[in-house]
């Protein structure tokens, strides 16, 4: 009996682990079968072939852009530079302005230099009243411009310029009295300040005219020249634009003091007004016989409607001057330019 139930339980035992022997074999077939699949899907994922990878192009260097071309800079203003030598024929007006002059004179106006104002540097010919004080005396009653209607501009822009008595002009005077201490015995002018600086440092002008030689006919060319230059030289450092001009006379026989003074303008690139040009088309060069000072009409010296332009040396220094004015201004201004 107890035989029996072993064997029976022996049985039992070894269809009981057939059974798992077969139904394990089915678990690992159907993970095995699984694992495949998945694997199948993954292959199916990847591309068969692998790519050939592509070559990333060498990025290629872009050219750094080339400076733009320059334009060519504006051919700087010819200056003429005549010979001194040639002062004679020399235009009475100049036709143009330096650049560097152009500069100085707008340097000038940024530091103060009053563009409404000029002053007068020399000697009797260029005292108040009969130098160019007709100007503010009003029009008919002081001056008659006829065909020279254009000078108005100049006239009104430079009101009370022309009236005014110079620190620096006076009977007499030469280039060396004028770049020297002052003569004055008033408390204006400061101690050991020369009569030139102190006319600038009262005024401020933007311009200033300068011209002398007959009274230093007597100290000698050298001298004139030294000084003639000091004073353009203290003029533009001053950032003031001069107007050098020539004399009607000629007491050193040779012209030898005009000749210095368009040597001077050539040097500096300063304008020069050419007095002695228009000057020498009148009878005796303008001037009272034996005597270095203009002829005058005695009702008007700026009459420029009828024949004193043609007999009257105050009357074509007044006109020339006030034309050299206007030119100046108007070049350093960029206005336009009428007249001669």
């Amino acid at each position: 009996m107890g035989k029996r139930i072993l064997i029976i339980i022996g049985v039992f035992l070894l269809a009981a682990a057939v059974c798992c022997f077969f139904l394990n074999q089915k678990s690992r077939k159907e993970i095995h079968l699984r694992m495949t699949e998945i694997a199948e899907e993954t292959l199916a994922a990847v591309p068969t072939d692998t790519p050939i990878p592509t070559e990333t192009p060498e990025p290629t260097e872009t050219p750094l852009p080339l400076p733009p071309t320059e334009e060519p800079s504006p051919e700087p203003t010819v200056i003429s530079q005549l010979a001194p030598q040639d002062w004679q024929n020399w235009p009475e007006l100049p036709d143009a302005i330096a650049p560097e002059i152009k500069a100085i004179y707008f340097e000038g106006l940024s530091e103060g230099n009053n563009p409404k104002r000029f002053s007068k540097v020399g000697d009797s010919n260029t005292m108040m009243p009969s130098f160019m004080g007709c100007f503010d005396s009003g029009i008919d009653t002081g001056y008659v411009l006829g065909p020279y209607a254009f000078l108005q501009e100049a006239i009104d822009n430079f009101q009370w310029s022309f009236s005014r008595n110079s620190r620096a002009a006076r009977n007499g005077a030469t280039a060396y009295d004028m770049d020297v201490y002052h003569w004055y015995e008033d408390d204006i002018c400061w101690p050991y300040e020369s009569a030139l600086s102190c006319e600038y440092r009262l005024f401020t002008p933007s311009i200033a005219f300068i011209g002398f030689g007959t009274n230093d006919a007597l100290l000698g060319l050298d001298r004139y020249e030294e000084h003639l230059r000091s004073l353009v030289e203290k003029t533009l450092s001053r950032k003031i634009v001069p107007i050098l001009y020539s004399k009607a006379d000629d007491l050193e026989g040779d012209g030898s003091f005009n000749e210095a003074a368009a040597r001077i303008a050539n040097e500096y690139h300063v304008p020069f007004w050419n007095l002695w040009r228009p000057m020498s088309a009148l009878p005796n060069n303008g001037l009272r016989q034996g005597d270095v000072h203009p002829t005058a009409n005695n009702i008007s010296l700026c009459n420029f409607a009828n024949e004193d332009l043609t007999q009257y040396g105050w009357t074509v220094r007044n006109l020339s001057a006030l034309k050299a004015l206007d030119r100046v201004w108007r070049l350093l201004n960029d206005l336009p330019v009428y007249g001669e």
